[in-house]
């Protein structure tokens, strides 16, 4: 496909795959009601689920929402880049693009290629990501062409995403900030920006189960979740020595350089990167889950990271919804 192609689909009430530095996106533009039915409809997205809106800088921001202080701040320091902000929207915004809410998300996506779109389009790009709702996030653009099959639209491949995990999404419609997703710009990074507290209620077992309508994307208890059932355990320790792992399941490590021994023998071994780096695991996680699932294994064995800060504390985030059971 060409940019030509995705730049015609977005101005004319239709769809189409973009890279982002994050994950690939499903985007439409962010004022067409038609367009935005269509990536509910194509993702089985719920409608109580709100999409995040893509400006290129600060100031257009401005004229979907209410920008403030803090979003200025902050937009100086990590934009263009995977920080997203809620603020107060305005009326050009579409209801059906914020579930029904008055807060819309926005953010200024770093990709060369997405940033090159908007500039053609001269729109605001609504773009979440770019699969079946509650499933894994592609982080390459085959992964997304595979997700639609024949219902796949126009696509743009910018290889594999830089950083592999959605975008950091912060509350700034109330005086004291607040983490709503976690992701790849710490919260350290936000207070340090800011030279306040920010807040994260994040413990995703004591959220309600149900709600009427989500603030930010990446809040359901179910999400980012394998085909093939998800195993989770507190520990690497505790997932080395549990006898849940059968013969045919796959085991994720963090890294290469391990030397263990696994409880079966006749199982699966793939690994989130050779070094054990923070940053190469967060870049390695979606897409060593999408070739786990590729593998058509019985089931997937992953352990959380012990150290729940940085940006592994979104990792953690991402292995917590995406798993059928915790240990």
């Amino acid at each position: 496909m060409s940019l030509a192609d995705c730049v015609y689909a977005l101005c004319n009430n239709d769809i189409c795959i973009l890279p982002t530095e994050t994950v690939y996106g499903l985007a439409c533009s962010a004022f067409s009601v038609e367009a935005i039915k269509k990536v509910y409809d194509l993702k089985g997205r719920p409608s109580t689920n709100p999409l995040i809106v893509h400006t290129i800088d600060h100031e257009s921001g401005g004229d979907i929402s209410f920008t403030n202080e803090y979003s200025k701040q902050l937009a100086d320091v990590f934009w263009p880049g995977p920080l997203t902000f809620i603020l107060p929207k305005k009326e050009s915004v579409p209801d059906q693009i914020t579930a029904g809410l008055g807060t819309v998300a926005i953010r200024s996506p770093s990709h060369p290629v997405f940033r090159k779109v908007l500039d053609q389009v001269s729109l605001p790009i609504a773009a979440p990501s770019a699969n079946p709702s509650n499933k894994l996030s592609p982080t390459k653009c085959q992964d997304a062409i595979a997700a639609f099959g024949k219902n796949c639209p126009p696509f743009l491949d910018g290889g594999q995403c830089d950083i592999g995990i959605e975008s950091t999404v912060l509350d700034l419609t109330s005086p004291s900030p607040s983490i709503l997703r976690l992701g790849p710009i710490t919260k350290e990074a936000i207070e340090n920006a800011l030279g306040i507290q920010v807040q994260y209620h994040g413990n995703i077992l004591n959220k309600p189960k149900k709600i009427n309508s989500y603030q930010s994307p990446g809040q359901a208890l179910k999400h980012y979740s394998p085909n093939t059932p998800l195993f989770l355990y507190s520990t690497l320790e505790q997932m080395l020595q549990s006898n849940e792992i059968k013969e045919n399941d796959v085991v994720i490590l963090p890294t290469s350089k391990l030397v263990i021994q696994l409880p079966v023998k006749s199982c699966s071994e793939l690994y989130l990167s050779l070094t054990g780096d923070p940053k190469e695991i967060t870049k390695n996680l979606f897409q060593t889950l999408n070739e786990a699932d590729k593998l058509k294994r019985k089931r997937i064995h992953a352990a959380l990271y012990q150290s729940d800060h940085g940006i592994l504390s979104a990792v953690n985030d991402r292995l917590r919804r995406a798993a059928t059971e915790r240990f």
